[in-house]
């Protein structure tokens, strides 16, 4: 089974089924439950649960001031006694960091565009010239791709202005405005190199055959097919084996 789950489609399915189980738990037993077979999960994908609390922290962070807007409109809107209230803002925020705590692990140990080669494989095997599927295709990979060097590019900007000492006496607010104007500017330094990228396409021969060809395609058999039925059926058995 763990051979399969190197399919990054399979993958792909098992987490957000994960994740799915998790956000419609009705009971706390299933959320200790869920919250085993996450422990159990993080052992087998060998990722440290440091790097897990650091990628929710921005939640944590923000945490206290959603539960506050919670329970104000909860008391002014709803007739439950503040007991009720109390239970659902913890059931509530116990889901939610379950599932980011699960969708992050999902992220640190796979990458978004193997999903994409995944399905573009499977894409091919259908052999039908439709320009715009294609098109779809290359927009989402090119997203994928300069997303990660807008991001690394903006890190190196803002090191820049840390060693210099820029904004050692600015206020956050301050920041705030220095970030809107100066990130129009590098998305459109990103964007002319994007309009670089695909004149070299048209240039190349892009859309004169479609579709394109995969470049080492990844597998997608029966067996693969079934056990995305065989993750589906173990967490449908989950959700409602304590409510029998």
């Amino acid at each position: 089974m763990f051979i399969f789950l190197k399919q990054p489609l399979i993958r792909l399915w098992l987490y957000l089924s994960f994740a799915t189980a998790v956000l419609f738990s009705p009971t706390l037993y299933h959320w200790l439950g869920y919250l085993l077979i996450f422990n159990l999960l993080i052992i087998l994908e060998k990722v440290a649960i440091v790097r897990i609390l650091r990628s929710i922290w921005s939640f944590i962070y923000f945490l206290p001031i959603m539960v506050g807007f919670y329970f104000l409109i909860s008391i002014l809107m709803s007739e439950s006694t503040l007991w009720q209230i109390s239970v659902e803002i913890s059931t509530a925020m116990m889901k939610f960091l379950l599932v980011m705590a699960i969708m992050n692990t999902y992220t640190m140990q796979s990458g978004s565009s193997s999903v994409f080669h995944g399905v573009r494989s499977i894409w091919v095997k259908f052999n039908k010239p439709w320009r715009k599927v294609e098109d779809l295709f290359l927009f989402m990979e090119m997203t994928l791709r300069f997303y990660p060097s807008l991001q690394r590019d903006w890190n190196r900007w803002q090191g820049i202005h840390k060693a210099l000492g820029l904004n050692v006496s600015k206020s956050r607010i301050q920041r705030w405005k220095e970030t809107a104007n100066q990130l129009p500017g590098m998305i459109m330094i990103h964007l002319n190199r994007a309009d670089d990228i695909a004149n070299a396409m048209i240039l190349r021969g892009y859309g004169q055959q479609i579709p394109r060809g995969v470049a080492l395609p990844i597998p997608f058999t029966i067996k693969h097919f079934s056990m995305l039925l065989i993750i589906s059926f173990i967490f449908f058995t989950l959700h409602n084996i304590a409510q029998i």
